[in-house]
C-alpha cells in the first residue's frame, strides 16, 4: 500500500513539473513568437529551428560523456525520427537555407517572387509597380500565384504595414522592400537579443540543474511605480548600472589584445560575464489599443 501511495506521490508530481514546464515555455515562447514575426520568419521556420537546435543540443550532452554520437539515442530524448536527425546532422549551412525557403512567410514569398518572376518585373528587372485589382499583370494575380490562399487584401495589409509595400494614389501597388521585416529589426540588435538571451537562459537553466553551486542571479521588483518617476529610475538606474560594471570590468583585469587562455592548475580556464536587465510591464487592463484609422476599401477594374 506505502509503495503505491509513495508511486502515485511521483507521478503526480512528474505530471506537475511537465504541466509547469508547459507554461513556463508559454510564457517564454509568447515575446519569442513576436520575434519570429518581426523578423520574417515564419512558424514552419521556427519549428525546423528548434528540431535543429534540439538535435545539436542532444549531440553535445553525448559528447560529454562519450566520443560518438548515438543517433538512436538522439531519437529516444526528442522524439524525432532517427532519419530525420541524419539529414539534420548532414545539412550544410547553404543547404539549410535552401530548406527553409520553402517554409518562408508568405509575405516574403510574394516579395520574393515580386522581383524574381519576370512576369512582375520591369525591363531593368526590378519590381514592377502593379494595379491592385483588374486583370492582366495584377498584385492581385501575384498574390493568388504565390499566397497559398491567403487573402489579397490580408496580404496587402500585412504588407503596408510592415513597411514592405507603398499603396499610391492611383490604386497601384509599388514594391519598397526585399522583405518583410518589422522596423528597428537590425543585424546588430537580432545578434544582441540572440547572445543576451542565450546567456541568460544558459545561467537560469544551470541554477536549475545544479542549486548546490548556483550561478547568481538576483531580481528587485516593486509592482507599482507611477509613470511619471520613470524617465528618474531609468536614469539613476543607467548611472550606477555604468559605475558596478566599470568596477567589475577592473576587478577582472585591463582589457587586452587577445592571447591564447591561460592555463590554471585545476586544468583551464573560465569565460565570464556580468549583464544587468531592467524590465518594464505595463498593466494593459482598461487601456484601449490605438487604432490605425478606418480601413479604406478599393474598387475592382471591371
Amino acid at each position: 500500500m506505502q509503495n503505491e501511495t509513495n508511486k502515485d506521490s511521483e507521478k503526480s508530481k512528474a505530471t506537475d513539473v511537465r504541466a509547469i514546464a508547459r507554461n513556463a515555455l508559454l510564457q517564454l515562447l509568447e515575446p519569442l513568437a513576436g520575434f519570429v514575426s518581426d523578423s520574417g520568419l515564419s512558424t514552419s521556420e521556427l519549428n525546423a529551428i528548434y528540431r535543429e537546435a534540439a538535435v545539436i543540443s542532444a549531440v553535445a550532452k553525448q559528447l560529454e560523456v562519450s566520443d560518438r554520437v548515438n543517433i538512436s539515442g538522439i531519437a529516444a530524448t526528442t522524439g524525432i525520427s532517427r532519419g530525420a536527425i541524419s539529414r539534420i546532422l548532414q545539412l550544410t549551412a547553404k543547404n539549410s537555407e535552401r530548406a527553409a525557403e520553402g517554409q518562408q512567410q508568405s509575405t516574403n514569398r510574394i516579395l520574393a517572387a515580386w522581383r524574381e518572376d519576370p512576369k512582375f518585373t520591369d525591363a531593368h528587372g526590378q519590381p514592377a509597380d502593379l494595379k491592385l485589382y483588374g486583370r492582366g499583370i495584377t498584385f492581385e494575380a501575384l498574390a493568388k500565384k504565390y499566397g497559398r490562399g491567403i487573402p489579397t487584401r490580408a496580404v496587402l495589409d500585412e504588407l503596408v504595414r510592415g513597411g514592405a509595400v507603398e499603396l499610391l494614389s492611383t490604386q497601384r501597388v509599388r514594391a519598397k522592400a526585399y522583405m518583410a521585416v518589422e522596423r528597428g529589426m537590425s543585424v546588430r540588435a537580432i545578434k544582441a537579443f540572440g547572445d543576451r538571451a542565450s546567456e541568460l537562459l544558459s545561467t537560469m537553466l544551470l541554477n536549475m540543474k545544479q542549486p548546490e553551486t548556483p550561478r547568481f542571479i538576483a531580481s528587485v521588483s516593486e509592482t507599482l511605480v507611477s509613470p511619471s518617476s520613470l524617465p528618474l529610475f531609468r536614469r539613476e538606474l543607467s548611472i550606477k548600472a555604468a559605475d558596478f560594471l566599470a568596477d567589475i570590468r577592473e576587478h577582472m583585469g585591463p582589457r587586452r589584445a587577445p592571447r591564447p587562455p591561460a592555463k590554471f592548475k585545476d586544468g583551464g580556464s573560465v569565460r565570464i560575464g556580468v549583464t544587468i536587465f531592467y524590465h518594464e510591464s505595463c498593466d494593459k487592463k482598461g487601456e484601449k489599443a490605438e487604432t490605425a484609422g478606418r480601413r479604406r476599401n478599393f474598387r475592382r477594374a471591371v
